[in-house]
């Protein structure tokens, strides 16, 4: 049975790469590229569904100095461009994917969200996961709606 090491990179389909770029640079700190380009092998658009001759620009973007895994993908595509699909604003969506990150400083990750006018589904809020265990969290979109949860990692714990 064959089995699957682990998670390498999400894969967002974003409308305007540099835009998404600043976002995840600007708001979370993720400032490392790992590759970009744009992919000309025929088999680029084939994996992602997308018609012969798409015009799929992409970058992945890392931490500074960390591993090569966590990584977030950003994939443009144009000439044709895909299509969007209508989306509940407030919360979830069937189907729907979250990107979860640690992170130091919710309150002043909601202050810089707040300061640019993104979505916040809901601000730093205390979530008990435990009797022994719980910690600040927020969820917010992405300039595309894609959600993405921040938890305000305990110092204090390894994990």
């Amino acid at each position: 049975m064959a089995s699957v090491g682990t998670m390498v990179r999400t894969a967002l389909f974003v409308s305007d790469i540099e835009r998404s770029t600043a976002f995840y640079r600007e708001i979370l700190g993720i400032k490392g590229t790992y590759a970009e380009g744009t992919l000309t092998h025929p088999a680029g658009a084939a994996l992602i569904g997308m018609p012969p001759g798409t015009t799929v620009k992409y970058r992945i973007i890392k931490q500074e100095g960390g591993p090569n895994r966590g990584m977030v993908g950003l994939f443009e595509c144009s000439n044709p461009s895909p299509p969007t699909f209508t989306k509940r604003k407030e919360g979830i969506n069937i189907g729907e994917a979250c990107l979860v990150f640690y992170c130091d400083d919710v309150e002043g990750v909601h202050r810089k969200l707040v300061n640019g006018g993104y979505t916040v589904v809901c601000p730093p809020t205390h979530l008990q996961v435990t009797e022994k265990k719980g910690q600040p969290e927020m969820v917010f979109m992405d300039p595309d709606g894609v959600l993405v949860n921040l938890i305000q990692r305990d110092p204090n714990d390894p994990n």
